[in-house]
């Protein structure tokens, strides 16, 4: 069993209320708390990855979690930026930087944050803990898979000025979560496709119960 730190031990209090200022409480769903839910599914990927023999760098793991949806809700186009990922990445390597953060730290959290992209590939373990971390909501109990779901469709609903009907809501989540559930992972057993109760499976569940699950009064 390899000695892998958790998020948990390297949290920075001050580091984390300058990052808090960077998300936008309003939001439903991208907002600080998105943040630090994904940090308590890394430190359980982390877990796992000790446990296996895998070697991952925490200190990447938590700094690229911590940015990785920062300045969401700013228009990332009319700044310059490719993708609201593209973005977050800046926001990190400024403000990493800012503090004397290590050059080759710095550039592995960038790439770990746009390992976050649809579409991205992972290039080392690290991406890949993000990648999925970002992810496990999927893969979560359904009460918390629903919520996150609701919580979507409502942002959208804010940042667009007008909701889309649940059904149709339903139907874009499985379009869109369908090349994510169909990724090999190069990770632990948990993210193996063929693993009975794993995260695919549990993910694939979840999107099946969505399907039957009633419009929320909104």
């Amino acid at each position: 069993m390899l000695p892998i730190e958790s998020t948990d031990a390297l949290r920075d209090p001050a580091l984390e209320v300058v990052v808090e200022a960077l998300y936008d409480s309003t939001l439903p769903y991208h907002n600080f708390a998105h943040a630090l839910f994904t940090l308590r599914s890394a430190d359980r990927i982390l877990a796992n990855c000790a446990e296996e023999g895998i070697a991952v760098r925490a200190l990447v793991v938590y700094y690229a979690l911590l940015f990785h949806d920062a300045g969401y809700h700013e228009a990332h186009d009319a700044l310059g930026f490719a993708s609201k990922e593209a973005y977050s990445a800046h926001l990190a390597r400024v403000t990493l930087k800012a503090r004397a953060v290590a050059d080759d730290i710095v550039a592995a959290v960038e790439g770990s944050i746009l390992a976050t992209e649809r579409g991205a590939k992972c290039r080392c373990v690290e991406d890949a803990v993000v990648r999925m971390a970002d992810l496990s909501g999927i893969g979560s109990d359904y009460a918390v898979f629903l919520a996150n779901t609701i919580a979507l469709w409502d942002e959208v609903a804010l940042l667009y000025g007008r909701r889309s009907d649940w059904t149709d809501w339903c139907a874009r989540t499985r379009e869109v979560l369908a090349p994510y559930l169909a990724e090999t992972i190069a990770l632990t057993r948990e993210f193996r496709q063929e693993e009975s109760g794993g995260f695919f499976a549990r993910a694939r569940e979840n999107l099946q119960r969505l399907e039957a699950e009633p419009s929320p009064a909104r």
